[in-house]
């Protein structure tokens, strides 16, 4: 697994929008225009960009690394029902 930088994440969120969404082509660009730099497959520029729209940035999350798998999912549950009690239209 490569290990990018924020420069080169930045560069791909780049050629990901210049490639109008294709993975595929972004990865082409990148070899073309980078061609002494890293190379990912495809999914990466998917991955990686999906990642800064739902974290709004490039650094790994790692504020539940310390909680429990069960844990989590059983907080997740206690919110969706109660939000559900609050509003009885919405579905779970």
């Amino acid at each position: 697994m490569v290990n990018f930088s924020n420069s080169e994440h930045v560069d791909m969120v780049i050629f990901y929008g210049i490639a109008d969404g294709n993975a595929r082509l972004s990865r082409e660009l990148w070899i073309e225009h980078f061609p002494n730099r890293a190379i990912s497959c495809a999914r990466t520029f998917t991955s990686m960009v999906q990642h800064l729209r739902y974290h709004g940035t490039f650094k790994p999350q790692t504020h539940n690394l310390n909680r429990n798998r069960t844990e989590r999912i059983l907080q997740a549950e206690k919110q969706i029902l109660d939000r559900v009690e609050e509003d009885p239209n919405i579905s779970t």
